[in-house]
């Protein structure tokens, strides 16, 4: 995979976040990048080690930190195995917001060039999906019949960013009523949570994140089911 000769963006929540390494600011930057030629990042751990002489396991523990403190979401596609076939790193949806909200000029006048490009990021990939919904992995995102599910797990959930990331990982779950049910039930109880509410919910992690991580899941002193076996989050962090 070639260099990127998009332009990146590292909006000032990132730039001065206090939890992030100056290599995790300039993964986060490259990621954005790469994300402008389809909506999101399909780049592994092996292309961005090579990229910035770093290990694969630097990689990997990166790009969990940027998952963890909300700034990317991750999506993996699975075989019958379970084994991980693809990753997908999508950025979250209000970093372009944050990154306009910035009143420095020279941040200013970027933003105005930029309104000139064609749109980089979710709104690309969704046209180049509809021009190619022939491929099984470029299904189109429409609703499936839920009856109305995915609307009431958007309305209860705290967090409204990257909407159709979510629809897609709520879809892949087929979720009925029942599980339906799960789900608002754990959202009440962590939507209260002290993880959930402190820094005004900076730390809620993205809707298509806590769907993919079967965080419904979650008992409220954050020790897992144990009939259910632990998600393996680190198979999304260390693709390749």
């Amino acid at each position: 995979m070639p260099s990127p000769s998009y332009f990146s963006i590292l909006t000032a929540d990132v730039r001065y976040d206090e939890r992030l390494s100056d290599f995790a600011k300039l993964l986060y930057s490259d990621i954005t990048a790469l994300c402008n030629k389809k909506g999101y990042c399909d780049a592994t751990n092996d292309y961005f080690a090579t990229q910035f002489g770093k290990s694969k396991r630097t990689i990997s523990a990166t790009v969990g930190v940027l998952a963890d403190t909300g700034y990317i979401c991750i999506e993996v596609e699975r075989d019958a195995k379970g084994a991980v076939t693809a990753r997908k790193i999508w950025v979250q949806a209000n970093a372009r917001a944050a990154a306009e909200k910035v009143q420095t000029p020279i941040e200013e006048n970027f933003h105005r060039y930029s309104k000139k490009l064609p749109d980089p990021m979710e709104e690309n990939f969704y046209q180049y999906n509809r021009k190619n919904n022939t491929s099984k992995n470029n299904t189109p995102i429409v609703p499936n019949g839920d009856d109305g599910l995915f609307d009431a797990f958007w309305a209860a959930y705290p967090k409204h960013v990257a909407k159709k990331p979510a629809r897609r990982a709520f879809d892949r779950l087929k979720v009925d009523r029942a599980l339906l049910d799960k789900m608002l039930a754990a959202l009440q109880w962590q939507s209260q949570s002290e993880q959930w509410t402190k820094d005004g919910g900076r730390y809620v992690p993205n809707p298509a994140t806590w769907l993919n991580g079967r965080r419904w899941e979650d008992e409220p002193d954050g020790i897992p089911t144990p009939s259910t076996p632990p998600e393996r989050k680190e198979d999304e962090y260390t693709w390749l």
